[in-house]
């Protein structure tokens, strides 16, 4: 995934798009002023010489994960498709996942969010209603995380023919950027090779060597004065 923060206007698209997709839970005021989150993708904004810039902030897929060997059950992994996995069946929320990762996209589910409502005695069938059937529903007591949606991945996969390339996959996020600031593909797509290969492209905490997939194209400033 490469993310070009020039295009982004901080519109917080990716993450509804990302929360309906993923069948994420919406938790509530309450549980935001305790200092709880439940969102998968982040914005954060930066304010520099009085303009402000946007940089989404999804899981950073990293090949060296420090999330990955920390877990005593293994449920953080890294598949072949170079994806880091969670594996919600085996997750027991020890949370030192969540301490080791210096991005903090990780959340946990403090309480059964997926089976109240935000809304009081309010009946549940409208958040029910609204589920992604090819998403799992989490239960309390796990750690979740960004995907890359995976199951946009894998349905992509078996759709292709034995021998043949898969389709481009396009992820929620992306789908729902208006700016198109957020593209997907394997390391040898057109777009995120040219990604890379462009002078404004970083990574985010790069001086850790955790090696992650997402990256980032950085803000053009133009900083010629007027006549």
């Amino acid at each position: 995934m490469a993310i070009d923060t020039d295009l982004c206007i901080g519109c917080n698209a990716c993450v509804i798009a990302c929360q309906a997709e993923n069948n994420v839970p919406v938790i509530g005021p309450d549980e935001m002023a305790v200092g709880r989150d439940m969102h998968w993708l982040r914005v954060d904004r930066y304010v520099s010489e009085g303009t402000a810039g946007f940089q989404p902030v999804p899981c950073m897929h990293c090949e060296k994960a420090p999330c990955e060997p920390v877990c005593p059950v293994e449920a953080s992994v890294h598949d072949s498709q170079g994806l880091n996995l969670q594996v919600y069946n085996r997750c027991v929320g020890t949370r030192t996942c969540e301490a080791n990762c210096p991005y903090k996209v990780r959340r946990f589910n403090f309480l059964d969010y997926a089976e109240r409502s935000v809304w009081g005695d309010a009946p549940h069938e409208s958040v029910t209603a609204q589920r992604n059937p090819d998403v799992t529903v989490r239960a309390r007591g796990v750690m979740e995380k960004c995907t890359y949606c995976v199951q946009r991945i894998e349905a992509v996969n078996h759709a292709a023919a034995p021998g043949e390339t898969p389709a481009p996959v396009v992820t929620a996020c992306a789908a729902a950027c208006p700016t198109q600031a957020i593209r997907f593909g394997t390391l040898d797509s057109p777009d995120i090779a040219g990604a890379r290969k462009d002078p404004r492209h970083y990574r985010l905490l790069e001086e850790l060597g955790t090696e992650p997939r997402t990256s980032y194209l950085a803000r053009r400033r133009n900083r010629d004065t007027p006549a």
